[in-house]
């Protein structure tokens, strides 16, 4: 069933529901607090955002990329009003800064997949590479999408993200700040970009991930028979 859009201000619900994000309540009435999507389960309402920047929160994956450097961390860029702070005591290994140069083990533009630690009441956003999942990401592709894209891209029980590096044979890594880091031939990249693309588009849309698989099986039927191959930059 397709979600209905609603406006700031626009009543949602009555009654006692609890509420989640994006919404308020006057009195017995329940309103919008962003545009977005209604989402009402039994007794629980909330309304998904269709834009907004990321706002870091303990826990979080996200892909930053180093943008300055200073004697004991590195300050990175994670698509959020806030920079990241990784920590030299964060870093994969351990790490000397009075004798390793900072610059040379992760130089300005690096790449990396790092846990949120700890957002403080500064908002200082504390990163740690000290985490199974997190990593230096070399090479591949990086692409945005608004962050509030990221759990349709991910699917229910990770069904859409799951399913698409499956049918590629794809290295794809989505985090939670509206990155995706994509590792894989030229062409296919270019295709995953796509429909990634469409997935962004069409996130309100209910039956996505069959039509975005049946893209997908169309484009390999296509390749084994030699259409439809493109050029371009990983």
């Amino acid at each position: 069933m397709q979600r209905k859009v609603v406006v700031p201000g626009e009543l949602v619900a009555k009654g006692k529901y609890r509420l989640g994000e994006g919404v308020y309540r006057v009195g017995d009435e329940i309103y919008a607090s962003v545009l977005g999507l209604l989402d009402i389960k039994g007794s629980y309402v909330k309304v998904i955002p269709l834009a907004g920047r990321y706002i870091p929160k303990a826990g979080d994956y996200v892909i930053g990329i180093v943008k300055d450097i200073q004697p004991a961390f590195w300050i990175l860029d994670i698509n959020s009003p806030y920079d990241g702070i990784l920590n030299v005591n964060e870093f994969i290994r351990e790490v000397d800064p009075s004798t390793e140069d900072l610059y040379k083990l992760l130089p300005v533009g690096s790449v990396v997949h790092a846990l949120v630690k700890e957002v403080n009441r500064a908002k200082k956003v504390l990163l740690t590479l000290k985490d199974k999942k997190a990593r230096i990401l070399r090479k591949g592709r990086l692409i945005e999408i608004e962050p509030t894209r990221v759990p349709r891209v991910i699917g229910r029980r990770s069904s859409m993200i799951s399913m698409i590096k499956k049918e590629t044979k794809s290295s794809i890594i989505v985090a939670q700040n509206g990155r995706i880091w994509i590792k894989t031939d030229v062409d296919m990249t270019k295709f995953i970009e796509k429909i990634i693309r469409i997935i962004e588009k069409e996130a309100h849309t209910s039956g996505l991930t069959d039509r975005i698989k049946g893209i997908i099986t169309s484009k390999l039927k296509s390749a084994e028979k030699g259409e439809g191959n493109e050029g371009g930059e990983a």
